[in-house]
């Protein structure tokens, strides 16, 4: 069982590939908020609830055709299954949520956590476990727990962790629903259009400027522009961050919410953009492009996820000629123009994966690369340390030690190799198990391979 830490991503066929049929266990545990209310929300490209059958919770427990059930519910647990075969295609994501019924607020809740598992398979043997408690949160009321979202044809997993200012009624606003009746979270319902048809067609996103309806506690500073993700999905129109950039001010500071933003970006005025975590992603880059001077790109990814064999389709960040950027935590999957002390030829692996090691002992691991300036190596999962921390420009060998992982745990992050003051990362994977014999200086991957 692999366990993701909060705002972790994968791909579920990375675990299964053997079906479309799964199930989701909410697990809380909270000794001052004794009720808790659990829903999926089957929303749009838009983010927003167009059909108010897929709405599935305690007063609606099956969506239209059974492809999302609420199985099981009790005070502080719920179990949803669903067919993702079946998910029809106007359905983007499924959002897992869980809000506080009456008094208290998320800080309360004590060690708690969520499994995705198969259906069929004797639960106890989960794909995954995303744990999480009280100390995550502040006062938020609800948390938007989970996403299954589709993406390049597929369906992911993000372990969101988000919280939320708001009860049920406040979730249910925020993705385009309205209660049937007033003040009355408890036998709530949603009034919202019926799904789309070419006779019917659904009008562009928009762009939410200011605090969005009931937004995340985390609000960014006064004054600047919040961003909300509409949907993982392309489209051939202008994204929604690319409208929030056309329509900001120079010198404004947009800070995004955590989630996935579709791609590609130009950015031609003077502003900060603060990614705060979130992913900037199109299958072609270059994915974000720099044309002016004057800007700032902080905490954010950029990933170039399927490019097409032609010039630049592999750029993840593109910095024009003159345009000085100022660069604080940015991570990026492709290639790199016009960052001094970035750019030239990286050889890489395009990901490491460990097999199986043995559990709670030292295993050791090596790797080649060739880099064209002096950078900086560091690994996101703990427990996995590469030597050097350092390395020089040239062709270099780098050690992988991992030390005292547990039995039965997956290996889910990457190696950030940082110059020019971006990373590249690449995916690191594993497992450690009893089993296993201790790995002693085995060769993952070299240059020449």
């Amino acid at each position: 069982m692999q366990q993701f830490i909060r705002g972790q991503r994968a791909k579920i066929s990375a675990f299964s590939g053997r079906t479309s049929q799964f199930y989701l266990q909410i697990t809380l545990s909270s000794a001052r908020v004794r009720v808790f209310d659990f829903v999926c929300f089957g929303v749009d490209s838009r983010g927003q609830l167009s059909d108010d059958r897929y709405m599935t919770f305690f007063n609606q427990r099956r969506s239209p055709s059974g492809e999302i059930v609420l199985e099981d519910l009790a005070d502080q647990d719920a179990k949803f299954e669903f067919d993702l075969g079946a998910v029809p295609a106007h359905i983007e994501r499924l959002v897992f949520t869980v809000s506080v019924d009456g008094a208290g607020a998320m800080r309360d809740l004590d060690e708690s956590f969520l499994v995705l598992g198969e259906r069929g398979i004797p639960f106890g043997q989960p794909l995954l476990q995303y744990r999480f408690s009280g100390a995550d949160f502040e006062i938020e009321g609800a948390l938007m727990l989970a996403e299954i979202y589709r993406k390049d044809g597929e369906w992911r997993f993000w372990a969101q962790g988000q919280g939320f200012k708001g009860d049920l009624s406040a979730l249910l606003r925020h993705f385009g629903g309205q209660e049937t009746e007033e003040n009355s979270a408890s036998t709530a319902s949603v009034s919202t259009p019926s799904v789309p048809t070419a006779s019917s067609p659904i009008s562009a996103p928009t762009v939410p400027i200011g605090a969005p309806p009931s937004p995340p506690i985390s609000a960014p500073a006064t004054g600047s522009i919040v961003v909300t993700p509409p949907a993982p999905v392309v489209s051939s129109a202008p994204s929604a961050l690319q409208k929030a950039i056309a329509d900001a001010a120079p010198g404004s500071t947009l800070t995004l919410q955590r989630g996935e933003f579709a791609g590609p970006l130009l950015i031609d005025k003077p502003l900060v953009l603060d990614g705060n975590g979130a992913v900037i992603w199109a299958q072609n880059g270059p994915v974000v492009r720099v044309s002016v001077a004057g800007v700032t790109l902080k905490n954010l990814e950029i990933e170039a996820t399927a490019p097409e064999n032609f010039d630049d389709a592999d750029v993840a960040l593109w910095i024009d000629a003159g345009a000085q950027t100022v660069l604080h935590h940015v991570r990026a999957r492709g290639e790199i123009r016009g960052v001094a002390g970035a750019e030239g030829q990286w050889r890489l692996p395009p990901a490491l994966n460990l097999g199986e090691f043995a559990a709670r002992q030292t295993n050791s691991f090596r790797l080649e690369i060739e880099v064209p300036h002096a950078c900086e190596i560091k690994s996101t999962v703990a427990g996995v340390s590469p030597v050097p921390a350092r390395l020089e420009a040239g062709r270099r060998e780098i050690e992988l030690a991992t030390i005292g992982i547990g039995a039965d745990t997956f290996l889910a992050g990457q190696l950030e190799i940082l110059a020019g003051g971006v990373a590249r990362t690449v995916p690191i994977s594993g497992r450690a198990t009893n089993e296993a014999a201790p790995a002693q200086g085995i060769l993952l991957w070299c240059v020449d391979r």
